[in-house]
């Protein structure tokens, strides 16, 4: 569900030191704007009190002015019409206050207005003379009016400014009491990345350290194996055009590891003028090639100068930061090389060797029939004129030539067979086995009629084969079959066919999904002990005496060949006195 490869990369903890900076900055954000927003709240609230504060004073001093102006129609002493002077100055101040605090607010700035309008109104009826005491109660009426007025327009703005104190006096006791709560959430939250981001450096580091270590066991386990298997790793930065090379590259040159003053013009000053050339061209292909398959290149190695074979194979890849480097590793292939010529010139030797054995069996054989066609006609002479003039043990004598003459007329024939069987080119064609097996019964027809044997075969399969060699094959297996038959027991022989698939056949034990055609011949001859199946393939083995059965020993064995010249098996299987079985499988 998760890939575990990230959780434990670089990158992982990158992003987490990104989102923990990011927190850390939101909630400094948030904590500053939050004792901002409680500095403004507690400006404000030092506003309102000023603004109220400011409406009282202006009341005062508008209640001076009138104090005094009453004072001085009273007594007409001027020194009353001091306060009457100052409280002028002094409201209009007030007024400047008082505008520039609410400014911001419409409503109050309404309230300014009418409060600045009745107190122009009222310093009116301040500057009036009175001539009668009517006029002067008028004036005292009118100033009181005014008067109430004015208060109640400046108790309007009291009443509003205390129900603005109130509002923000609760969201300023509200943030006040949230304050330790904001400043322990984000101490904690802070204290919790600090400890994530801590416990994933410690564990990286932990996995960098053990990381390291086995690199470092990596790195001695490479040179090591550069050691045994004779090869040396360099790398090329092609943009730098910088070279790096192990210590056992030094060594294939003959260098001691990182010997100073070697450099890049000592190796190639070592390739073999011959290959100089070509291994430069080599190298600079490289450079533009994501793949190169591998280049071999003579050269001396340093102060023995013993001419050595190397190997050369390079690969490019591209680093995440966009830079290219060739990575490449060489070998000293001198024992494989030399390894390689000396068995070219066996395999050369052997073939010759073969090719002359071939010939010689197949001159020999057709030249030990001359002297053989001899022998059989002097035989066949003397046992038609000199038989009668014959002692006993002469004619029992002549008749163990006679004998040793068919023999080997018949082992002469059989290794012509034989190396017939070998040297036959695989030129397959369509065979149809049905008429195969027809061919084989009308060749062993005489035998099978003096043996009064039964052969039986179903509907047989068409496969790709030599038409001669699968004749020979049933030709011989059927024989096989007649051959080793029980006394007066008249042989059945039944041959059948089926598809099978490799890997289910018990014969075959094989894991790929291969299908066959098998064939299966069956007898009810004397068997053998299945100790023998593979060896009676063998060439020149017998499980039976000579005297017993006749026969040389080759006929199975050029079964097999022929089986495997046919990219098939064969096997056999057989219980005494029970019969036995061939089953052989051919390619679909």
């Amino acid at each position: 569900m998760f890939d575990s490869s990230y959780f434990n990369s670089l990158r992982f903890v990158r992003n987490i030191f990104y989102v923990a900076l990011f927190i850390l900055i939101v909630l400094a954000s948030v904590t500053y704007r939050h004792y901002q927003e409680l500095e403004n709240m507690s400006a404000a609230i030092q506003k309102r009190y000023e603004i109220s504060i400011e409406l009282e004073k202006l009341i005062s001093y508008i209640k001076d002015a009138e104090t005094g102006d009453r004072g001085f129609t009273l007594t007409n002493d001027s020194t009353f019409l001091e306060p009457y002077l100052n409280a002028r100055t002094r409201v209009n101040q007030s007024f400047n206050k008082l505008k520039i605090a609410t400014r911001n607010n419409k409503k109050q700035q309404e309230h300014l207005g009418n409060i600045f309008n009745l107190v122009d109104r009222r310093f009116v009826y301040f500057k009036k003379q009175f001539s009668t005491g009517r006029e002067f109660r008028d004036n005292l009426k009118h100033g009181n009016a005014i008067m109430d007025s004015l208060r109640t327009e400046v108790n309007e703005m009291i009443r509003y400014e205390k129900s603005l104190l109130q509002k923000t006096g609760k969201i300023y006791e509200l943030n006040s009491s949230n304050s330790p709560l904001i400043l322990f959430s984000s101490f904690l939250i802070s204290i919790l990345i600090i400890v994530l981001g801590y416990f994933r450096i410690s564990k990286n580091y932990s996995r960098l350290l053990a990381t390291n270590a086995q690199l470092r066991i990596y790195d001695e386990s490479s040179k090591q194996a550069e050691i045994l298997g004779k090869y040396g790793s360099w790398r090329y930065n092609i943009d730098t055009e910088e070279f790096y090379f192990s210590e056992n590259y030094y060594r294939l040159f003959g260098y001691e590891p990182n010997e100073k003053g070697v450099s890049v013009d000592n190796f190639i000053a070592l390739i073999h003028p011959e290959d100089r050339e070509a291994t430069l061209n080599n190298f600079e292909k490289s450079k533009k090639s994501l793949q190169n398959p591998p280049f071999p290149f003579r050269i001396f190695k340093n102060e023995t100068h013993d001419v050595r074979y190397l190997r050369t194979k390079s690969r490019m890849i591209k680093n995440h930061d966009g830079t290219k480097t060739l990575l490449g590793a060489t070998r000293d292939i001198t024992e494989e090389y030399e390894t390689t010529q000396i068995i070219e010139q066996r395999n050369f030797e052997l073939e010759k060797t073969v090719k002359e054995l071939t010939e010689f069996n197949h001159v020999a054989s057709h030249d030990l029939q001359e002297p053989l066609r001899k022998i059989q006609t002097f035989i066949s002479r003397i046992e038609e004129k000199e038989q009668e003039n014959l002692s006993d043990n002469a004619k029992i004598y002549f008749e163990r030539i006679k004998n040793a003459a068919s023999r080997m007329r018949i082992l002469i024939d059989d290794l012509l067979q034989y190396s017939r069987t070998n040297r036959t080119k695989n030129n397959f064609e369509t065979v149809d086995l049905n008429t195969t097996i027809e061919n084989s019964i009308v060749e062993l027809s005489e035998l099978i009629n003096d043996k009064n044997a039964t052969v039986n075969y179903d509907f047989l399969p068409t496969i790709n084969g030599v038409e001669f060699q699968l004749t020979q094959l049933f030709i011989n297996i059927i024989s096989n079959s007649l051959k080793y038959a029980k006394e007066d027991v008249a042989p059945i022989i039944s041959v059948s066919s089926e598809e099978i698939n490799a890997k289910d056949d018990a014969n075959l034990n094989s894991k790929e999904s291969k299908p066959y055609y098998k064939i299966t011949f069956t007898d009810n001859g004397i068997g053998f002990e299945q100790e023998h199946a593979e060896k009676i393939f063998n060439l020149f083995q017998r499980l039976h005496g000579k005297t017993d059965y006749p026969g040389t020993g080759v006929g199975l064995a050029i079964c097999k060949k022929i089986v495997d010249n046919h990219n098939g098996f064969i096997f056999a299987k057989g219980e005494p006195n029970e019969g036995a079985s061939f089953s052989i499988y051919f390619p679909k």
